[in-house]
């Protein structure tokens, strides 16, 4: 705040607050100050006791007199001065003599006193003040040495008041001082302190701070109070670079810190670098590389100092025996650190002996950059190094090792592959049906029955029925086999009607009529898998698995439908609809009868077609 702030404390039978103008935080060390009245002789109620205390933000004076009761009662007057306004002592010594007054009087004058402090200071930078100590150790000042507008005024603090509680201000006016072990300021010199602030963000480059050249280089980012004209050690940092020493000297209250001419270096040495072999990056060049930055050879002791300009477009050259010279221009300002570099090996030759068909030894020079390091390693394969260094013998493991690998890998190959067929196999042989219970997943083995008599009455019309179907099936024979797409193309013919004599026709359909004709349900829903691309199968399928709880006997067709054709649309709805009870035959059982008598005629013509279709397989017959 800008103004003074100012509270009455009493204390008589108990504490007591009384006028309080521009109350803050500063209320909270307005304290009972009996114990301080103790350092006086207050048996004078007309004298005054004046003593100082500080607190980070301001300082205050205290103004306090004795009131009759018992022993220390007392008012006190306290006036608080923040220390970010500027007010002189004259002006703080005409406040004083106000308050006194008013003290003074039998009953205090609360406008007079509300219009003092209702004033409004010039406001300055501020600093923070060192607080008075909290321990009861007291000090004294004699007006004298020092006027009373010097030690209340522009030097009321002094960096060494913090070692005290409070500075007692004797006044030759004031209560007696009677306490001998309070210590002596009087001598003291005074002296001026300011306030010295850090330099405008702006005037300062990113990345750049400044400190005190102190223990521990505490930073200078806000406004510190030190002695006037005194000599203020700085550096100005920035990460990579050297440190800038600056000195300054504070004249005035408020000065800015100024900023030096940067002439920022950054210091280079070996142990910014990594090096490594290319190859192997397991292999640490660093010992034996020889690094140069523009010219100028890094040694272990030997750190260089560069400019800005100069590290901006740095020269680096690393070499190594054996290996590839690497030079680069770097921006050494925004490498990361450390810099790792990779050298590539160096072409070199080699020279070797190796024995030649007539049993003679011939030398062999080799030059590449991939030769290996040591002398002692065979740089040829199938080749390992003789009893001499230099000499290199023709041996078979490693062709015996090459070959036993790719024979490892065809057996796995073929190994996959069978594996894969076996799969497909199986895949295909079984349907998947999700379900609920355990497993989720149920796994059928698609099945293909062929019905075979053993009489032979039915081998004789089977004989008979082959010779027929040969007979009027040449014509078939020479044409393409029904594939699974024609069996779906009949089924979804546009009269929705399958005929029984044309169902037997296709692979995939023969037994249909007679699984839907005595509706066996399950062997039905097993077809679905090669059969689900059929509209009209779908149709029977899905009324199925509506349906299939219902109980079903006898025959679709009946015992005197000699039709044998099945419509998609009278078996859907047969399905859906409630299932009628048997009824007992008529006529003595004539109808069923001769119903029977059809129905074990057509088993025999299907049994004599599959057996004609299995002679023929045999014969490698359509």
């Amino acid at each position: 705040m800008n103004k003074i702030g100012f509270r009455i404390y009493r204390f008589k039978e108990g504490p007591s607050i009384g006028l309080t103008v521009n109350e803050g935080d500063w209320t909270k060390k307005v304290v009972d100050i009996r114990d301080i009245l103790k350092l006086y002789n207050s048996e004078d109620e007309s004298k005054f006791a004046m003593f100082m205390s500080f607190s980070e933000n301001g300082a205050y004076i205290t103004i306090a007199r004795s009131i009759s009761g018992r022993g220390g009662d007392n008012t006190a007057a306290w006036i608080y001065i923040p220390n970010n306004i500027e007010v002189t002592g004259t002006e703080i010594i005409q406040i004083i003599d106000i308050v006194k007054e008013e003290l003074s009087a039998s009953k205090s004058n609360v406008e007079r006193l509300t219009q003092i402090f209702s004033k409004d200071y010039r406001t300055t930078e501020s600093a923070a003040y060192m607080p008075s100590s909290v321990e009861k150790i007291f000090a004294k000042r004699n007006v004298g040495f020092y006027p009373l507008k010097d030690i209340i005024g522009e030097k009321r603090y002094q960096p060494i008041y913090s070692n005290y509680n409070v500075i007692l201000i004797n006044d030759m006016d004031g209560m007696e001082i009677v306490d001998k072990n309070i210590t002596d300021l009087s001598s003291e010199k005074m002296v001026e302190t300011l306030v010295f602030c850090p330099p405008v963000k702006q005037d300062l480059p990113n990345g750049v701070s400044v400190h005190f050249k102190t223990s521990g280089y505490p930073q200078f980012n806000k406004p510190v109070r030190v002695y006037k004209s005194k000599h203020i050690d700085l550096v100005f940092k920035r990460s990579g670079f050297e440190d800038i020493p600056y000195m300054d000297s504070v004249e005035e209250n408020d000065q800015i810190c100024g900023v030096p001419t940067f002439n920022w270096k950054i210091s280079i040495s070996k142990d910014l670098f990594k090096v490594r072999a290319a190859h192997n990056r397991e292999i640490d060049l660093f010992n034996e590389a020889r690094i140069c930055i523009n010219g100028t050879e890094l040694g272990w002791n030997h750190i260089i100092q560069l400019s800005e300009r100069e590290a901006a477009n740095a020269t680096v050259s690393i070499s190594a025996n054996g290996y590839e010279t690497y030079e680069r221009i770097i921006n050494l300002l925004k490498v990361r650190i450390p810099i790792s570099v990779e050298l590539h090996r160096a072409e070199r030759a080699q020279t070797w002996k190796i024995e030649m068909s007539n049993g003679e030894y011939a030398e062999m020079t080799l030059k590449s950059k991939y030769l290996p390091q040591r002398y002692s390693e065979s740089p040829l394969k199938g080749y390992s190094i003789g009893d001499r260094n230099g000499h290199l013998e023709y041996t078979n493991f490693g062709v015996f090792k090459q070959r036993a690998i790719g024979f490892c890998m065809a057996i796995a190959a073929c190994l996959i592959v069978c594996l894969c067929v076996a799969l497909y196999d199986w895949y295909d042989s079984h349907t998947f049906n999700w379900q609920f219970g355990w497993p989720p997943l149920k796994t059928e083995k698609i099945s293909s029955t062929t019905d075979y008599s053993s009489t032979n009455d039915n081998l004789k019309d089977a004989t008979e029925a082959n010779q027929s179907f040969e007979e009027n099936s040449v014509t078939a024979a020479d044409s393409k086999a029904p594939t699974i797409d024609d069996a779906i193309a009949y089924l979804d013919n546009k009269d929705g009607v399958w005929q029984r004599d044309s169902l037997i026709k296709y692979p995939e359909l023969d037994g249909l009529f007679e699984e839907l004709n005595s509706y066996e349900f399950s062997k039905i829903i097993n077809r679905d898998p090669k059969l689900r691309n059929s509209k009209n199968f779908k149709k029977i399928y899905d009324a199925i698995r509506l349906n299939i709880g219902k109980p079903f006997s006898g025959s679709f067709c009946g015992d005197d439908d000699f039709s044998y054709s099945i419509t998609v649309s009278k078996y859907e709805k047969k399905l859906k609809k409630p299932v009628d009870q048997p009824k007992a035959p008529d006529n003595g059982g004539v109808a069923s009868d001769a119903a029977k008598k059809a129905q074990e005629s057509a088993n025999n013509t299907s049994t004599n077609q599959n057996t004609n279709k299995e002679q023929k397989n045999k014969r490698g017959g359509v």
